[in-house]
């Protein structure tokens, strides 16, 4: 069984700035790119464009294309992507047949992960940002959660109550405040094994105040997972669970 373990809470308000030194890295953005029309049968080229604040990302560990058509995740194909330029990252596709697919791009930087995802209709529709993806394969696997309050902002984390290493598994934060969905914020978590250097995950909105990412975790253990949730220069919240992977 997953077990989640609230360690703490933080809240911090304009007079009370975290030291230098405890300050998390600015959150790796990657935004797709994907051709307006995409015709079966013809190669079509993927993009992920790659920034860490203002900074171009050229150096990235890892970045590949998962493409699917729906319902058929698990049929589906990894596309490894090369780096073109001002860190923009490419590669090529060919999708076989007509219908609606989902291209998530998995981007691996400067300890960080992000998984932005869009779906693709190949025929005749323009390809349109999606948000409900992870929402569908989180569904039924909510079942362990924590939940910590830092002044008037409410963190939830929730996981399966049964994790086990080397398989991906769909996280979910659930932030309020004072007592409504917090929407647009910037949501990461800092995952850690006994101390180790942390893996940082961005989350993805896919309702309000709803944020969601999957993460394989390459080992069993008890994880130390600190979730920050950020939104302009009033909100800098986090909290700090404890996982059990099997």
């Amino acid at each position: 069984m997953a077990s989640l373990l609230v360690l703490g809470g933080c809240s911090q308000s304009e007079e009370e700035k975290p030291a230098k030194n405890d300050e998390v890295p600015q959150i790796i953005e990657a935004v797709i790119q994907v051709p307006e029309t995409i015709n079966p049968g013809e190669e079509a080229t993927l993009a992920v464009t790659v920034r860490q604040g203002d900074e171009a990302v050229t150096d990235a560990d890892e970045v590949k294309f998962e493409i699917w058509q729906e319902g058929q995740k698990e049929n589906g194909d990894m596309a490894e992507a090369k780096h073109d330029s001002e860190g923009k990252y490419t590669a090529d596709h060919i999708f076989a047949e007509e219908g609606l697919y989902y291209v998530q791009s998995h981007v691996t930087a400067r300890s960080q992960h992000t998984m932005p995802m869009v779906s693709v209709q190949v025929g005749e529709a323009k390809a349109e940002d999606s948000g409900t993806g992870h929402e569908q394969e989180n569904e039924g696997h909510e079942e362990g959660h924590s939940h910590s309050h830092g002044g008037e902002v409410s963190i939830e984390l929730q996981a399966s109550d049964q994790i086990h290493a080397n398989k991906q598994t769909a996280l979910s934060v659930k932030v309020d405040n004072e007592g409504e969905p917090l929407a647009e914020a910037k949501v990461k978590l800092e995952i850690a094994l006994n101390g180790a250097t942390p893996q940082w995950v961005n989350m993805s909105e896919t309702e309000p105040g709803k944020y969601t990412a999957d993460h394989q975790f390459t080992e069993p253990g008890t994880y130390t997972i600190t979730t920050h949730v950020e939104k302009g220069d009033d909100i800098h919240e986090h909290t700090e669970t404890e996982l059990t992977v099997q």
